[in-house]
């Protein structure tokens, strides 16, 4: 009976060894991947629907926020690349030279700018208010 529970519990562990060593190649060493969240810089909250584009040597990959603001783009090429997140309503954010090594899982954080809130910043510098208050 000891002998059918301890093998009963290696049998249940295979499957995450299968997760465990999903993004490794033969070699036994990992791809780089990038893996972050996307929120609004004013109120704090996630952003959906972000669309995140990562650019390489050898192509452009992209992938959408979830409904939490999270993003894991795996599988990158060691080297350098260009993150940009664009959604309509905010601030293209683009982050140009991220070096990524092999085995590297970089996560970022970024805090998106709305586009109105930034126009309604740049009214109350407007050079007319400037003279009216001179």
């Amino acid at each position: 009976m000891q002998r059918l529970k301890y093998l009963l519990l290696v049998i249940s562990f295979l499957p995450l060894s299968n997760c465990v060593f999903a993004n490794q190649d033969g070699d036994g060493t990992k791809d780089p991947a990038i893996s972050g969240s996307v929120s609004d810089a004013f109120s704090k909250k996630p952003v959906k629907g972000v669309t995140v584009y990562v650019t390489a040597k050898d192509g452009t990959k992209l992938i959408t926020t979830d409904a939490s603001g999270k993003f894991i783009i795996p599988k990158l090429p060691p080297g350098e690349v260009t993150i940009q997140l664009e959604k309509k309503g905010y601030k293209t954010y683009r982050r140009e030279k991220v070096m990524l090594k092999e085995g590297m899982q970089i996560k970022l954080n970024f805090d998106m700018s709305n586009i109105k809130e930034d126009e309604d910043n740049n009214d109350l510098f407007h050079p007319l208010l400037r003279m009216i208050e001179s």
